[in-house]
């Protein structure tokens, strides 16, 4: 290719001698404009947009090096090289270092010139070439983005069928495919045809592309709701995980469910003109409990056969109920020993909830059979701990004392309250991750988290507690690690994080709401504490 150049010296004599003396055409190279003064210059420049500029350092108007400097600012890939007198050696040097590529000191040396240009055009090539490389890799990583992106919702589909059946990686795979949420429940669709059939086609393929339009009718049903689905088809059935961002009362879970399946059923019958009958689980908060969650859909489901006049049909404390803890419940407590020794304590947590709702169900009422059950949920922690340390003594009470304990309890709450305790305090023994805070400490956090959005200092929560500010600084760096400040600021990101996730909170206000006036410090605060803006962390939310 052709590089255009631009000539710019108030010396006439010596702007023809650059022009006449350089071989051009060897450089493949043209002089498309010349200049005696700098802003005769300047116009040039803006108007031919030169690949390189050869002008003198010292001109009337605008100098060498102001026209450097446009030189560098609107077309940073173009080379600037200086003529300066001998006496201006000093101040070409400095020129260098502001962008310019090279000089040349006068009187001039045609052939070193002509060197010079040619590195600065072998320069421009290779910064060209680097920048046409940069603009293929982005449209490449653009392409692969939206590859990613059209097969996230089949991958997050065979997902959910692989951890059903068990033969998913949990922890890796949920996190590669992105899945936010805070509750779920698990919807089976059977599609009824016009002569009262169940689950019979005229064919197979009809059957799956008249799935695949259902399905593509809950995604936008969802869309315009707050929360959305991902499908999977199991023993011929359609399957929806419907999924939840933020936790609600368990009267708002039941009255989205059933306008979503009530449109639904309307959509079917109107689009398809078939008839469906949805099974809907219970509230779960673990994706490890799909295959539970799916199981308790299942039996509603099997249920209809006896309801057939109702169309959605939801969890009911009725006997059917009750033998479906008799028949698991010897499961359900190999999978906990099971859970003790492989899962997080977090996930332990998430499926004792469920576990429990199966003993209630499986006693009966009778006090004993839950007190029973319930000892041998506390020996099976005990001899885990026992297992992992080697330690019969290290819990801090005997196995006697234990168990009075259990018999002591006076209801499934207070039984809730005594093993989610004792599990996490074995789990963070054996994980190392024991905190153990004074009671002032303990109070100290309590109220900073009950005033997040309020305007709290040391000095003021010192005197809240009749503390001096010194000592309680200092009790908080002994106990917590951190400094009164980064505790304040750490408990408000954790809040403002969780409000983030949800579509109705807007960036800034979410700012004010956890005490930040100032969004501009909200920003900072962030960005320190999690390595991205607020804006980008709830952005990624909408995203997956």
């Amino acid at each position: 290719m052709t590089y255009k150049v631009v000539v710019i010296d108030d010396k006439p004599l010596i702007r023809q001698a650059i022009v006449q003396m350089i071989a051009w055409d060897k450089l493949n190279c043209t002089v498309v404009g010349q200049a005696e003064d700098g802003i005769e210059g300047k116009r040039l420049i803006q108007e031919l947009q030169p690949d390189i500029l050869v002008t003198d350092i010292k001109m009337p108007g605008l100098s060498g090096l102001d026209l450097a400097e446009e030189m560098s600012t609107d077309f940073p890939l173009a080379k600037t090289i200086l003529i300066t007198g001998y006496q201006d050696f000093e101040y070409a040097k400095r020129a260098v270092r502001l962008g310019v590529f090279d000089f040349i000191v006068k009187p001039i040396n045609y052939e070193e010139l002509s060197q010079v240009i040619g590195s600065a055009i072998s320069e421009i090539d290779v910064k060209r070439k680097e920048n046409e490389n940069t603009v293929k890799i982005a449209s490449a990583y653009v392409e692969l983005e939206k590859q990613h992106s059209d097969s996230m919702p089949s991958l997050r589909s065979k997902l959910i069928g692989d951890l059903i059946t068990g033969t998913a990686d949990m922890q890796e795979q949920v996190k590669k495919l992105e899945i936010p949420y805070s509750r779920y429940v698990v919807q089976i669709v059977r599609i009824t045809d016009e002569t009262g059939q169940t689950g019979v086609a005229s064919a197979i393929k009809l059957k799956q592309q008249m799935q695949l339009r259902l399905t593509e009718q809950a995604h936008k049903l969802t869309a315009k709701r707050d929360f959305y689905v991902i499908e999977s088809l199991r023993n011929s059935d359609l399957l929806f995980v419907c999924l939840f961002p933020k936790v609600m009362s368990h009267r708002e879970y039941r009255m989205k469910l059933q306008n979503f399946c009530n449109e639904f059923i309307d959509v079917a019958k109107m689009k398809e003109q078939v008839s469906c009958h949805l099974a809907v689980s219970s509230v779960y908060k673990s994706l490890h409990e799909l295959p539970n969650a799916f199981r308790e859909a299942s039996s509603i489901m099997d249920w209809s056969f006896f309801r057939m006049e109702e169309s959605v049909l939801f969890p009911e404390h009725s006997e059917q109920e009750k033998e479906l803890g008799k028949f698991s419940i010897i499961q359900d407590l190999e999978q906990f020993n099971q859970m003790l020794e492989d899962k997080s304590s977090e996930d332990v947590m998430a499926y004792l909830e469920r576990f429990l709702k199966q003993i209630t169900a499986y006693s009966e009422g009778n006090i004993l059979v839950v007190k029973g059950l319930l000892s041998e949920v506390c020996l099976a922690v005990a001899r885990y701990y026992f297992r992992v340390t080697g330690d019969e003594f290290g819990l801090g009470k005997s196995v006697d004392q234990i168990l009075e304990d259990v018999y002591r309890l006076t209801s499934m709450k207070e039984a809730s309250t005594y093993l989610t305790t004792f599990i996490g305090t074995v789990k963070k023994k054996l994980e190392g991750g024991e905190k153990v805070y004074s009671l002032v400490v303990k109070k100290v956090i309590d109220y900073i988290n009950s005033h997040i959005g309020d305007p709290i200092n040391l000095t003021s929560t010192a005197e809240h507690f009749g503390l001096s500010s010194s000592y309680l600084s200092r009790l908080l760096r002994t106990e917590t690690g951190i400094n009164f400040v980064d505790l304040v600021s750490k408990s408000r990101i954790e809040t403002a994080k969780r409000l983030l996730m949800d579509p109705k909170n807007k960036v800034n206000e979410v700012g004010e709401m956890v005490g930040y006036k100032e969004y501009a410090y909200f920003y900072q605060v962030f960005k320190r504490l999690e390595g991205q803006s607020p804006k980008e962390y709830k952005n990624r939310g909408k995203e997956i």
